[in-house]
């Protein structure tokens, strides 16, 4: 008894000196909080301390104009159902720092929340009744999250637990195969959200979810009807909980708004800049797919997430409609991917075992040349045959930029002329440490008839060329820019002629007098042999047929190349009808008045091929070896180096009285084979090549 006694005066004694503490600081506290918000729902406020007391925390709430007054050193909070308005205020004592205070809280949002009292259990397959239910669509799917606010991307459910017997279920609208998610999961008291699925037969609890999820959790509409059944295990009062239900249409995910099939089937690739994202089912054992464009040799970096373990194959498509697997079966995407000179988009095929949710995009510290993603050819297109690799520049585009990178020596752009007469051409704002030409194409067959260095030119109605090169085969990494071509429209304003050639027919008999005289002494040092049948012979010294043939073991065998430069070097020195006498007949040979071409055949995958020049200057002189029926030829090797791409080669000048040899090395046998040279002579576009087609075992 005198413990008993004892017990209730310290119970006493204690209360009335937390009364007296109270009311002796009441002078000495602060209002750290003073908040009003208008709503109709569930409520829980809660204000804890998170250091180890904080004297003088006290809670004051008016609802609806019944307040509430709670205090605590630790923790404060109150609980109910709100009617229009509510507010509150914190108090402390003073030294007591608000930011170690942490706010909690479930305020329902006034959309959904439970005005009447939700079903204890879900109801069984055959019952049928007007329940509640929570229909949400979200359509963060692909590129499209970024238009909406992810804030309310779902629905927010409010709802209370008024006893340990109470609990709640409600139904979600939805179909088999779409994705949920349920980001946040809380109350003021310990509770569980149990997901169950409904059909015409059976009832079953498939998960349960306990509070405060840290990355949320995803799951499939099952195959009838899905609940959510928010229960207790703990004796409470009125106690409010708050959860959102996010669901993805599995049959509006794809750019055509369908299901997202894999591979890819829903038209041309995504645009290259932005983020995607999706969602895949466990039940989905394809999985999904992501095209999107990319540009030739581009180097990118993949930035993905992916919310569960996956198995992703990455897959470069080409110009031609032809596929390279890049990775297979990776658990995420690499650091790295490099595209290839024909690339034209990257598809990422991702499949899983779970149900997740999946982010991609992809980024590029430097996305190309031009307007265009992707590094511009550094070759012209065939046989007039241009695509969507040679971008055409565009009148509404004023500016143009690109950079030549690291064994990255010419880039060329497309423009068009469509005025009928043709247009002057000319650059009028270049920058950068590059050469910028301007080439006239044929429109038929593609060849180069005329070209700039930049100045202006007469082009005709047609596309043509804007070639940009380093200047002296830097090796560094050079930006440039230049400002579209100016296009002025060309007129020929020529009046008639009059043909005025009568009064210079003395001049002409005079000068054909000139010009005859001299053959009459070669004709009359040639009579023997034109009057008594000799033919002409060539003459070879013993010396000069002996190294004419130790060239030639030189060349045919593959030995040390600077033996073989050295030795076609001295070939291009010898004469002319001596070197077709040691190597014999060529396979082809074209002869002009100003030059011959003779094509020797070394082995399957190497020939000879000499040029000689008679008279008259080549500039910007090519040769193409090429196939006129089976698979392109490509190069392999060209000795003395030379600059080539796939069959053709750059010869730059070709000057008179002098003769090439270049021993070229093929990446594949041709099935039959053919050449092409084509330059300026005298500012005039110029193109010899052989009357005849060599079929190549022949």
């Amino acid at each position: 008894m005198g413990r008993v006694a004892a017990c209730v005066l310290g119970i006493i004694l204690a209360i009335s000196y937390t009364s007296f503490n109270v009311h002796a600081e009441n002078e000495d506290k602060i209002e750290v909080v003073n908040f009003s918000i208008n709503t109709d729902g569930p409520a829980w406020i809660e204000y804890s301390c998170e250091q180890i007391i904080c004297h003088g925390m006290e809670l004051i709430v008016n609802n609806s104009g019944l307040t509430s007054t709670f205090s605590d050193i630790h923790k404060v909070e109150w609980e109910g159902f709100v009617e229009n308005t509510i507010s509150w205020r914190l108090l402390v004592n003073q030294g007591v720092d608000s930011k170690l205070i942490h706010f909690d809280s479930i305020i329902s949002n006034s959309t959904m929340y439970e005005e009447n009292d939700l079903p204890d259990i879900v109801p069984s397959p055959s019952q049928e009744d007007d329940f509640i239910e929570i229909n949400t669509y979200s359509p963060c799917q692909m590129n499209y999250c970024e238009f909406i606010n992810l804030e309310s991307e779902g629905i927010t459910f409010t709802g209370a637990l008024d006893s340990l017997n109470d609990k709640d279920s409600i139904k979600i609208v939805g179909n088999s195969g779409d994705i949920l998610l349920i980001p946040e999961f809380k109350s003021s008291k310990e509770m569980e959200l149990e997901i169950w699925k409904r059909n015409n037969e059976i009832k079953e609890r498939i998960d349960s979810l306990s509070l405060n999820l840290d990355d949320g959790h995803y799951f499939e509409y099952p195959k009838g009807e899905l609940w959510l059944r928010v229960i207790s295990s703990v004796e409470l009062e009125y106690s409010p909980y708050q959860f959102e239900i996010v669901r993805y249409d599995a049959n509006r995910e794809s750019p055509d708004f369908r299901e997202l099939n894999n591979p890819w089937s829903h038209g041309e690739a995504l645009s290259f800049n932005d983020t995607y994202n999706g969602h895949i089912a466990a039940s989905d054992i394809n999985g999904d797919a992501l095209l999107i464009e990319l540009g030739a040799k581009m180097i990118v970096k993949p930035i993905c997430y992916f919310s569960e373990i996956i198995s992703l194959d990455i897959v470069l498509h080409n110009i031609n409609g032809t596929e390279e697997n890049y990775f297979h079966k990776i658990e995420n995407c690499p650091e790295i991917i490099n595209s290839t000179e024909t690339t034209t988009s990257i598809e990422f095929r991702i499949k899983s075992n779970h149900t997740l949710s999946w982010s991609i995009k992809i980024f590029s510290e430097d996305y190309g040349d031009g307007v265009k993603i992707g590094d511009a050819p550094d070759y012209i297109w065939q046989n007039g045959q241009r695509d969507s690799r040679w971008e055409l520049l565009n009148d509404n585009i004023n500016t143009y930029s690109g950079n030549l990178g690291f064994e990255d020596y010419v880039d060329i752009f497309a423009f068009e002329v469509i005025n009928t007469n043709g247009s002057y051409v000319y650059f009028n704002d270049t920058q950068g440490d590059v050469d910028f030409k301007i080439l006239i194409l044929n429109q038929t067959n593609g060849a180069i008839i005329n070209s700039t260095n930049g100045t202006m030119i007469i082009a005709p109605k047609g596309i043509h060329v804007i070639r940009i090169e380093k200047i002296g085969g830097n090796s560094e990494s050079v930006n440039y820019r230049f400002n579209m071509p100016e296009l002025i429209n060309y007129e020929n304003n020529d009046g008639e002629l009059e043909d005025l050639s009568r009064m210079f027919t003395n001049f002409y008999i005079l000068v054909g007098v000139m010009f005859l005289a001299p053959m009459a002494v070669v004709l009359w040092w040639n009579r023997d042999n034109i009057f008594r049948g000799k033919k002409n012979e060539i003459h070879i010294e013993q010396h000069e047929l002996m190294m004419l043939t130790r060239l030639k073991n030189r060349i045919e065998k593959k030995i040390d190349k600077e033996i073989i430069i050295s030795s076609l070097h001295q070939l291009g020195d010898s004469p002319w009808d001596s070197v077709i006498l040691e190597w014999g007949k060529p396979v082809l040979r074209h002869m002009t008045q100003n030059l011959e071409i003779c094509l020797w055949k070394i082995t399957n995958y190497e020939i000879l091929l000499g040029i000689k020049i008679n008279k008259y200057t080549w500039d910007l002189a090519g040769i193409r070896i090429y196939s006129s029926e089976g698979d392109t030829i490509k190069i392999k090797n060209v000795t003395p180096e030379k600059i080539f791409k796939e069959d053709e080669i750059y010869l730059d000048q070709l000057n008179p009285k002098t003769n090439l040899f270049l021993k070229i090395t093929l990446k594949n046998k041709p099935s039959d084979i053919n050449f092409q040279l084509s330059g300026m002579v005298n500012g005039e576009p110029v193109a010899a090549s052989s009357n005849k087609t060599i079929k190549w075992e022949e």
